[in-house]
């Protein structure tokens, strides 16, 4: 039985990761001022959206999840000959239309399914199911993570791996800290301007009190406020440390940074982690931050995520 995975464009996983599962992208479209560009995380395409129109604040930004027209016509014509089950992991729910549309497209493909295989001379059932990840780009990449291991390990169907990722949502963690405060007071990690309040905003840019905000369960909440943005970091990074220390409930930690990675390779914050991923045997993700999380977080966000343990 061929089992395979899909995320939306928000996932943050670097894309030799992506490629090596063979893991599918379903886009989200990005409109930034009068332009509209596809969002696939094509990696240069993303270093020029960061360069050239996130970082202008006088631009307009909307994130929108491919439509449900298209998202059938992607599983027709790819998912269902290339594999015999899928397992699409979006996006929370709570901040984007793209679990909507999956999951619409998904019954929409129930009778049209069975012609498209049988004309390719594919034996068999065809099922998929669209999971809610309850996160946003490092949690997201967790959530895959935690999806791969388990088919990986082997001994289990296609249906209990789908149960046992959706068991875990809850132990999933994620922090993210806002490049520039502006972007997440204008804009909100849900794009629709529901993120810090004028008081958190006003510390971060009066005080340098800059939040980190922790995504948990699909609600977000800040859980910590640190002088700077290599304070911010060291904290949530420390965070992470400490559940290493206590053991994962996958063997992965994702980052994503929103622009060259680079910058978060030269913390000391960040080689210590790497340490103790080593010392762990734990696998260690750093990506560029998605476009879409991106116009939302402001060029220069960072975010870490991983599955505490049970």
């Amino acid at each position: 039985m061929r089992v395979g995975f899909v995320v939306d464009a928000s996932c943050d996983l670097p894309d030799a990761c992506l490629e090596r599962h063979g893991v599918r992208i379903l886009p989200h479209v990005l409109e930034l001022g009068s332009r509209t560009w596809i969002d696939e995380r094509d990696p240069e395409q993303t270093m020029m959206l960061y360069r050239r129109f996130i970082a202008d604040r006088s631009v307009d930004a909307r994130v929108n999840a491919a439509s449900t027209a298209e998202i059938r016509d992607i599983f027709l014509q790819e998912l269902v000959l290339d594999y015999d089950r899928v397992l699409v992991i979006s996006a929370a729910a709570e901040f984007s239309d793209m679990h909507a549309h999956a999951t619409e497209a998904s019954y929409a493909i129930l009778q049209a399914y069975r012609e498209h295989r049988d004309a390719a001379d594919r034996a068999g059932s065809f099922a998929l199911r669209v999971l809610d990840s309850r996160s946003l780009g490092a949690g997201e990449g967790v959530v895959l993570c935690r999806a791969l291991q388990l088919l990986e390990d082997g001994g289990r169907g296609f249906e209990k791996i789908r149960v046992a990722v959706r068991d875990d949502l809850d132990r999933v963690r994620a922090l993210f800290v806002p490049g520039d405060p502006w972007y997440v007071r204008r804009r909100g990690m849900d794009g629709r301007g529901k993120g810090i309040g004028r008081g958190e905003y006003l510390l971060a840019t009066l005080a340098g009190l800059r939040p980190v905000i922790e995504l948990s369960r699909g609600t977000q909440q800040v859980v910590a406020r640190q002088r700077g943005f290599a304070a911010a970091c060291r904290h949530a990074m420390d965070e992470a440390r400490k559940a290493v220390a206590r053991g994962l409930g996958t063997p992965a930690l994702v980052l994503s940074f929103g622009g060259d990675p680079r910058v978060i390779r030269q913390m000391d914050a960040y080689q210590e982690l790497e340490a103790a991923a080593v010392g762990a045997q734990l696998d260690l993700h750093l990506a560029v931050m998605g476009a879409g999380t991106g116009a939302r977080l402001g060029p220069g966000a960072f975010s870490i995520a991983w599955l505490d343990a049970p």
